[in-house]
Formats: structure tokens, C-alpha cells, sequence
């Protein structure tokens, strides 16, 4: 398989490209209602953001020449070489509102043509020749007495750099622009199909050089304007094409090495990453088996995984979970998990909205959010941080649990902020007694300091300890 050159850095411009471009297009809606001024300096906003991923991702730089040449104020009309789509982006930093003439079906580009509109371009109707005529002209009168730069590509659109004028010759229709207003006509020449080829997915580094050239003045004889503007224009093109050429970096006899290379290690990442995927569904659907499986359990809905996030991380999501015992009930709003598919990365978990409910208490117990980093080794879980919170109630833990029959080894430390108004509030509700409560916010408040309650929280076999005081034994 043959790669094509500077094939990698050429994806990943284009990827930030087309996102850079959605947002622009979201930033650009509620322009519409504003001052078109409003509307132009988000599209300057747009190339200049352009330029820069060029220069950074593509190595990809330009030049302007010739500025003596644009009149110093008022409307102008320049006649443009259109090799690429480049340029195009490159129009609103060349000049500083420009009037761009393109075909009227662009106009009915669902939201991109009220964006064109709103810029006030000059539309041309091409369903007949006169009436392509008078368009023109009579977007040119409107844009000079604007005094607004008119941007017209005479050979009507895009050329590859060794199409000839014979396959594309230039039309008449700038001159006509001119017999309406009497304007100059700026020649403007490029090598921008050198590094930016049309319909292709790669582009090249190097330098784009722009170049503006001296003005022609209106004439009685039309054909005698047009020669001029593309003698003018195809001359200096062909010049700035071949100056254009040595500036592209000769590519390195590992490009082709490098570029199998990665798309090999992308094709790994790729298969890993499925791999990864299927193995964390069958984990979670091998669990919930089990679990529906318990005879403790006298109902339960539980909701399938989904996988999702390729090429970043893997993502799974579940939605609503409850499970009902005879003893009492748990749901859980959402379960959210992400990693990368490599071993030893950290797993981030977040569970929202944990209700348990026992037929003993007035209420459920009610937790917020669950929001957990962990990294699993061998049979080791290592907890970065679990944060339970409640209202203003919040815990986290940290450390180690390590997974040995029958039972796990815990080594966690404890850490409570704010946690009487929950133990108050699970007095209420009968959930545990008030003698009970009493002596256990003794003891936290003597583990308190700065407002945190510190303790351990450690297992030998079945029994659990938090401190020095056993809570639990399994």
C-alpha cells in the first residue's frame, strides 16, 4: 500500500481543520442576528485560526507581495488566479472586508449560504448569459459605491497548476465589472495548487507566496483588458510556481518507514481497543449473571453496557440499575467508566444518584455522586481517590484493596468532611439508632481535625475495621 506524502501530518490538520470549522459554524449562528460586523470579525477569527494550524501542523506558511499596489482607500476590483481552496480562507486576512463573487446556488447551502449572504458577497445568476452579465454588474456598482475590494476569479473556478488557459480560458466578466464602475483591476497571482492540491485529502509544507500586480486601467477594447489581466496573471503564476517548488522539504527516505509504521501501530491500537471493549461487556455481563442469579435478589432491572469512544478512550455507560431484596432496595441513576485500553491505565468511574431503601427506615438513603480513579495490577486495586457525597456530607477514600480468598485485604485511609447532618439525618430515619449515632460521632469527632475526620479503614479476614473500631464483620 503506497502512502502518500506527508500523509500524517496532512490528517491530523485536517481533523483539527473540520473541527475547528463545526465550531466556527455553531460560534457563527447568532451572528445572524447581529451587525454584519459582528459576523466578519468571527470569519477573521476563523482564518486567522486557520493559518496557525497550517503553519504548526502542516508547516505550511505564506507570503504577500505587491502591496504598493492596492489603491490606499475605495473599491478596487481584483482579478485572482483560483488554484485551491486555500485562498479562499486566506481572502478576509488579504483584505479587510472583501466582496467575493461566486455563483447564486451557493446561497442555498443549508446554513453556510446564509453565512455567504450575510457577508453581503456578490452573487452571480448564470441561468443565461445576459443575466450573468447584468448580476455582475450590478453587484460591482453596489459593493464600489461601499467602497469594498470586489474578489473575482476570472476563470470561474478552481485550477490545477498545469490546467492551461485553453481548458480554462478567463472570462469577460471582470471586465464587464469594470465598464460598470470604471475601477482598477489588481492582477492577483499564486502558487497555492502547489501545496494545497484540489480534491485532495494531503497537502504539502512550504511557502505559499500571494502577489498583487500593478493595476490596469479601464479600456474601450474589453479583449485588449482581459489579455492583459491573464498574460499578467498566468506569467507570474508560472514564476511564483516554480520559486514555490523549492521551498517544499524533499521527503525523507524513512517517510515512507515511519508512515507504515504508524498506521501498523494504529491497526494494534485498533485491534486492542475492540479487544479491551469486549472483554470490560463481558466482565460487567458476566457480573450481572451472577448477580441476577442470587436468591436474594426478588427482582432487579438492569440495564446492558454500552461501549463506545473509539479511537480515545473506552467509555461504558449504563443506564438506571435497581435491584429489590427481601431486606431492601438499591438504584442508581447512571454508571459511567472510562480508560484507555492499555493495562495499568487509571479506570475513572462515576456513579450518579445512589438510592438504598430498607422496609426498616422512614426514607431511602440518598448519595449524589460516586466519582472513583482506580487502577487495576495483578489482584491489586489501587484507589487514587472514591468520593461519596451527600448534600454537604463528603468521604473519600484512598489506598489498597487487594483481592485474596475469601476474603480481600483493605488498607484505606478515611477521610469526612461535614459528616453529622448525614449520621443526623439517618437517626430520623430510623436508619440507625440513636445510641449507636451518639457514640460513633464521639468517636469521629475525636479523629477531627481542621474540620476532617481521619481514620483508617482495614480488614483482618472477615471482620472490618474503621481506626481501632470494628463496624462490620462479613
Amino acid at each position: 500500500m503506497k502512502i502518500q506524502p506527508f500523509f500524517i501530518r496532512s490528517t491530523i490538520f485536517n481533523l483539527c481543520f473540520y473541527f475547528l470549522t463545526a465550531i466556527i459554524c455553531l460560534t457563527l449562528l447568532p451572528t445572524l442576528f447581529f451587525p454584519r460586523k459582528v459576523l466578519l470579525a468571527v470569519v477573521k477569527i476563523f482564518a486567522h485560526n486557520t493559518a496557525f494550524l497550517e503553519k504548526y501542523i502542516l508547516g505550511l506558511t505564506y507570503e504577500v507581495r505587491g502591496k504598493e499596489h492596492l489603491p490606499k482607500e475605495g473599491s478596487y476590483i481584483v482579478a485572482a488566479k483560483h488554484q485551491s481552496a486555500y485562498e479562499t480562507f486566506k481572502l478576509h486576512i488579504l483584505f479587510d472586508d472583501p466582496a467575493i463573487v461566486l455563483k447564486k446556488e451557493l446561497l442555498k447551502i443549508p446554513l453556510w449560504g446564509k453565512y455567504l449572504e450575510k457577508s453581503d458577497v456578490i452573487a452571480i445568476d448564470r441561468s443565461t448569459p445576459k443575466i450573468a452579465i447584468k448580476s455582475v454588474k450590478d453587484g460591482a456598482k453596489r459593493i464600489a459605491k461601499q467602497g469594498r475590494a470586489i474578489v473575482i476569479f476570472p476563470q470561474g473556478t478552481r485550477v490545477c497548476p498545469e490546467t492551461t488557459t485553453q481548458n480554462r480560458p478567463y472570462k469577460i466578466g471582470v471586465v464587464r465589472m469594470q465598464e460598470a464602475t470604471g475601477l482598477p483591476i489588481i492582477p492577483m497571482a499564486l502558487n497555492t495548487g502547489l501545496f494545497h492540491p484540489k480534491n485532495t485529502w494531503c497537502q504539502k509544507p512550504g511557502h505559499v507566496i500571494f502577489e498583487f500586480l500593478p493595476p490596469i486601467a479601464p479600456s474601450d477594447d474589453a479583449s485588449s483588458v482581459l489579455n492583459r489581466i491573464e498574460m499578467a496573471v498566468e506569467e507570474k503564476t508560472s514564476k511564483l510556481i516554480e520559486e514555490g517548488k523549492k521551498s517544499i522539504p524533499r521527503k525523507s527516505k524513512y517517510s515512507k518507514a515511519l508512515g507504515i509504521a504508524a498506521l501498523l501501530l494504529f491497526a494494534i491500537y485498533t485491534i486492542n481497543w475492540f479487544i479491551a471493549a469486549d472483554i470490560a461487556k463481558k466482565a460487567v455481563m458476566d457480573s450481572i449473571n451472577e448477580l441476577q442469579q442470587n436468591p436474594n435478589i426478588t427482582n432487579h432491572k438492569i440495564s446492558e453496557p454500552k461501549i463506545h469512544g473509539f479511537p480515545w478512550k473506552l467509555k461504558l455507560s449504563m443506564g438506571k440499575q435497581l435491584i429489590e431484596t427481601s431486606y431492601g432496595n438499591m438504584s442508581i441513576k447512571s454508571i459511567n467508566a472510562q480508560s484507555w485500553p492499555v493495562m495499568g491505565m487509571p479506570i475513572d468511574i462515576k456513579i450518579k444518584e445512589i438510592a438504598l431503601s430498607s422496609k426498616h427506615w422512614k426514607s431511602s438513603l440518598v448519595f449524589d455522586a460516586i466519582d472513583s480513579q482506580l487502577v487495576f495490577k495483578n489482584n491489586v486495586m489501587t484507589l487514587a481517590y472514591a468520593r461519596l457525597m451527600k448534600d454537604q456530607t463528603q468521604g473519600t477514600l484512598s489506598g489498597d484493596v487487594k483481592f485474596d480468598a475469601p476474603y480481600p485485604e483493605i488498607d484505606l485511609i478515611v477521610k469526612l468532611i461535614n459528616v453529622t447532618p448525614m449520621i443526623e439525618n439517618m437517626v430520623q430515619n430510623k436508619m440507625l439508632p440513636r445510641q449507636i449515632a451518639m457514640f460513633a460521632l464521639a468517636a469521629l469527632k475525636s479523629l477531627e481535625k481542621d474540620g476532617v475526620v481521619s481514620s483508617t479503614l482495614t480488614s483482618d479476614k472477615n471482620k472490618l475495621y474503621l481506626g481501632p473500631i470494628k463496624i462490620i464483620e462479613l
